[in-house]
């Protein structure tokens, strides 16, 4: 099968997941050509070796032309990335070069204020769609209830490439003493709510060690034990989660109402072999399982947070043996099954 992959910016470093799953199609056999509105930046590399190469972008712009048509033409599928996009470019493209299409809906495009598809929208999606993608149960009943089929949609949540890191996981941790968070720095990550319960959590636990990944700045002048870094590459990214002992997703509601979906670096910290700590938020319940590979806790929380961290410092078997569990739960988000059931129950149905 040949898919073009209609996006809005391609690559985007904090957007592994469509890469992740662009190259687990052409591994197994099928054609991907990327059109996108706007250039990303190629410098990005989402992660080491070959496949860590953004693929080469056919066209950037999507406004009509005769060479842009002639690449969709060429495709039996296009398949896009978050609703309003899917809904309001994609949807006319298809039906101007006569394609089949479908698009995977997240969060910010679903949740934030302003950002919605409107409810007349939802109503009338075109027979030419084959599915809209979602990527966990929570998101399905979201859309059900602004009138979109079930049948309509599919859950598959989110790829990543879980193979290598499977293979270079460390043991599970045995005591509790540096915790990471990833994430871009908006509010929705909870990074201010994550830092008031590492520093309550550490009056009890005073060897305590914090990392965020993209908290660069949120914290004038940190003790030592708290470390806030700029967005890094993926790939030092992926080496900071392997050395810590505890993953944690302090995801909340922002003001403006985004919310996080499910976050990849659960699904990574679940291959990594690391426990998780993360916000009971929309589809975070599909992959964090409470008391198996993580807990789950009140989003903005600080005290529940606090006491999650307590819990498993003072209880250094179940801290191992919750990270022993992550990979079986992570298993639903390697990029290979993502990207088999996307072909079977998106591209093809």
């Amino acid at each position: 099968m040949h898919v073009a992959y209609v996006l809005q910016a391609y690559p985007v470093a904090s957007q592994t997941f469509v890469h992740a799953e662009m190259v687990a199609l052409r591994a197994l056999g099928h054609r991907v050509t990327v059109v996108t509105e706007t250039a990303g930046d190629p410098a990005i590399r989402f992660g080491e070796g070959p496949d860590g190469a953004p693929f080469p972008v056919a066209h950037v712009g999507l406004a009509p032309s005769p060479a842009l048509d002639a690449v969709l033409r060429a495709a039996d599928h296009l398949h896009g990335h978050f609703a309003d996009h899917g809904v309001f470019v994609l949807a006319p493209l298809a039906a101007r070069v006569d394609r089949p299409f479908s698009f995977t809906a997240h969060a910010y495009d679903l949740f934030r204020q302003g950002a919605c598809v409107p409810l007349d929208a939802w109503a009338s999606l075109p027979d030419r769609l084959r599915k809209v993608v979602t990527i966990s149960r929570f998101h399905r009943e979201w859309l059900a209830v602004r009138g979109v089929s079930r049948a309509r949609v599919a859950v598959i949540p989110n790829g990543a490439d879980l193979a290598p890191l499977l293979a270079s996981a460390p043991p599970p941790p045995t005591q509790l003493r540096r915790v990471v968070a990833v994430g871009r720095p908006v509010a929705k990550k909870g990074f201010g709510v994550l830092v008031q319960a590492w520093d309550l959590a550490r009056r009890s636990v005073p060897h305590l060690e914090l990392t965020i990944v993209g908290g660069a700045g949120l914290v004038n002048a940190p003790p030592p034990s708290l470390r806030l870094l700029p967005m890094l590459p993926y790939a030092d990214t992926l080496r900071e989660m392997a050395a810590a002992d505890l993953v944690v997703a302090s995801s909340l509601a922002a003001p403006d109402g985004d919310m996080d979906g499910i976050p990849t670096v659960l699904a990574e910290a679940g291959a990594l072999r690391r426990p998780v700590v993360a916000s009971c938020i929309t589809g975070t319940p599909d992959l964090v399982v409470d008391g198996v590979n993580g807990l789950l806790v009140p989003p903005g929380d600080v005290r529940a947070l606090a006491s999650a961290f307590l819990r498993l410092a003072q209880r250094p078997v179940e801290l191992a043996r919750m990270g022993a569990a992550g990979p079986t739960l992570a298993a639903a988000h390697d990029a290979r099954l993502v990207a088999r059931r996307l072909v079977q129950e998106a591209f093809s149905a």
